[in-house]
C-alpha cells in the first residue's frame, strides 16, 4: 500500500466488499478550497449587509438635513420682513396748464391749445419733446394718431426722440390741428412730455367734446 494514501473499506452485511482509495492531495485540495469558499461567501455576506446599512444610514442623514433646511426656512422668512416696492415721486420740471380741446364745425377734425410752464423756481431753462395722441379705443379696431408722426404701440409712442423740441424759460403756448380719421371719431386726447434724455416726465389726458 502506498503510504501517500488511505484505504477506505465499505462493508455491507452481504454481498462483496468494495475499496476506494482518496489520495491526501485530493483531501487536501478540496478543504482548502472548502475554506476559500466558505471565507470568500462570508467576506461578501458581510460587504453587502454593510453596504445595505451604509444606504440606510445615508438616507435617513438626507431626511434630517431636509427637514433641518426646511426648519431653517420657515425661520428665515418669520425673521425676514417683506420687501415692499419702492416708488420714487418724481416731479415733473414743467406743467401742462389751460388745456382746451375745440371741434372743428367741418370735417370732424379737432384743434388742441395748452401752455406749457416751467416749474423750475429759479427759471432754469427746461428742455425736451412732446407728442399728442388723439385715439378711440372703443372700436372694435382701435384709431390712433400722433403729432408729430413717430411709431406707436398701444397708443404710446415709441422714439420720444422725433416729438416736437421745446425749450422754454418760464412758458411756451403749444397748438396744434387732427384731422379728422375715416375709420371712426377721436375720443380722447394724450399729451406725453418727455426730457432731452428721452424720460417720460408728464402725461395728461382729456376727453374730446362731442361732433
Amino acid at each position: 500500500m502506498k503510504r501517500d494514501s488511505w484505504l477506505i473499506i465499505i462493508m455491507r452485511s452481504l454481498g462483496e466488499v468494495r475499496t476506494l482509495r482518496i489520495e491526501k492531495r485530493t483531501l487536501i485540495i478540496l478543504a482548502c478550497g472548502g475554506i476559500v469558499f466558505a471565507w470568500a461567501f462570508a467576506f461578501f455576506a458581510y460587504e453587502y449587509f454593510s453596504l445595505l446599512h451604509g444606504q440606510s444610514h445615508l438616507v435617513d442623514q438626507v431626511k434630517n438635513l431636509t427637514s433641518q433646511i426646511h426648519t431653517l426656512e420657515q425661520k428665515f422668512r418669520k425673521l425676514t420682513p417683506e420687501k415692499k416696492p419702492v416708488v420714487l415721486a418724481v416731479s415733473s420740471p414743467v406743467s401742462i396748464d389751460d388745456l382746451k380741446v375745440f371741434r372743428r364745425a367741418k370735417g370732424g377734425g379737432f384743434s388742441v391749445r395748452f401752455r406749457l410752464t416751467n416749474q423750475n423756481p429759479e427759471n432754469i431753462p427746461t428742455s425736451g419733446t412732446l407728442a399728442m395722441v388723439a385715439k378711440n379705443e372703443a372700436l372694435r379696431t382701435p384709431i390712433y394718431r400722433v403729432i408729430p408722426e413717430m411709431p406707436l404701440s398701444k397708443g404710446i409712442p415709441q422714439q420720444p426722440e422725433k416729438g416736437r423740441s421745446f425749450e422754454i424759460r418760464r412758458q411756451k403756448f403749444v397748438e396744434a390741428f387732427f384731422d379728422a380719421s375715416p375709420e371712426g371719431v377721436f375720443k380722447t386726447l394724450t399729451i406725453f412730455i418727455y426730457s432731452a434724455e428721452g424720460q417720460l416726465l408728464l402725461k395728461k389726458s382729456t376727453d374730446l367734446p362731442e361732433e
